[in-house]
């Protein structure tokens, strides 16, 4: 920590506080709080697209062809590939979406942090 201090400094960040206890204690003692946007937690994310895409498999198969129940068995055999890998590639591909990236600080696109 002490070695990011120079470089902190010299960003203009000058009027820095550091509250012990954190923000929950800067919180709990009635002070202001700027929150940020709240966001669909990732794991909800792939638990909506997942169960959203097994009913569209079965509803096609039903209506269209019996083949397309291929797509309900492509998720599930992914959901089990996860749960026993712990590498999810729904969660990847849903973490590169633009409504799941957070805008860079000014800090952090100067290369100190």
């Amino acid at each position: 920590m002490r070695a990011f201090a120079p470089s902190f400094f010299e960003q203009e960040f000058r009027l820095t506080v550091n509250v012990e206890g954190g923000t929950l204690a800067w919180d709990q003692a009635g002070l202001p709080v700027t929150r940020g946007k709240k966001m669909m937690s990732l794991e909800r994310q792939v638990r909506i697209a997942a169960g959203s895409l097994v009913l569209i498999g079965v509803v096609l198969a039903w209506m269209v062809h019996p083949y397309l129940i291929r797509l309900s068995a492509f998720v599930g055999a992914g959901l089990v590939f996860a749960g026993i890998t712990d590498t999810c590639g729904m969660g990847m591909l849903l973490a590169r979406m633009p409504w799941n990236q957070v805008a860079w600080c000014r800090l952090c696109d100067t290369g100190a942090a």
